[in-house]
């Protein structure tokens, strides 16, 4: 039996806890104090994993959350709000991915500075973005979902990998 696709997006949420305490590591290191293998690791995290986890939520379990939630569940307007953070967390991502990149090829930053406060704005925010999925969304989900709805998050979220590639 497949595990429950909430557990995936469960541990997702705390490989994203690391991903925040490692780009605050990076800042903190910044400009001299920079470890290579790191900014690797998040470039990646950035560049695949964030994406792919924004597109879980967005197509399958944000839809079959609005569909199962009671109205006095709220969720709505969190789920409208997280979805928009999906998109600026992407773009502001998309641009940490190439300092990242460039810091993993052992290359020094123009502007250190900016790139600290670049990544403190984000894994700040994104701190903040997964408390709320966690303590809001998460257990609704498991009070309102059903088994064919996890069935159908899980789908979504297998050819959502299978379209991302190796």
């Amino acid at each position: 039996m497949p595990r429950n696709p909430l557990d995936i997006i469960e541990h997702a949420h705390l490989v994203q806890n690391e991903l925040c305490d490692a780009l605050e590591h990076i800042a903190d290191g910044l400009p001299d104090e920079v470890d290579r293998r790191l900014c690797a690791w998040a470039a990646v995290q950035l560049k695949f994993e964030v994406p792919l986890h924004h597109r879980d939520e967005d197509e399958a379990l944000f839809p079959q959350l609005r569909r199962r939630a009671w109205p006095s569940d709220g969720m709505d307007a969190i789920l409208d709000r997280l979805s928009r953070e999906h998109d600026s967390d992407s773009g502001l991502g998309s641009e940490l991915v190439e300092c990242l990149d460039h810091l993993a090829e052992g290359k020094r930053l123009a502007n250190p500075d900016m790139v600290g406060y670049m990544l403190r704005g984000f894994f700040e925010s994104y701190r903040r973005h997964i408390h709320w999925e966690n303590t809001l969304v998460m257990p609704v989900a498991r009070r309102r979902l059903s088994a064919e709805d996890f069935a159908f998050i899980a789908e979504v979220m297998e050819r959502n990998r299978a379209e991302a590639g190796p």
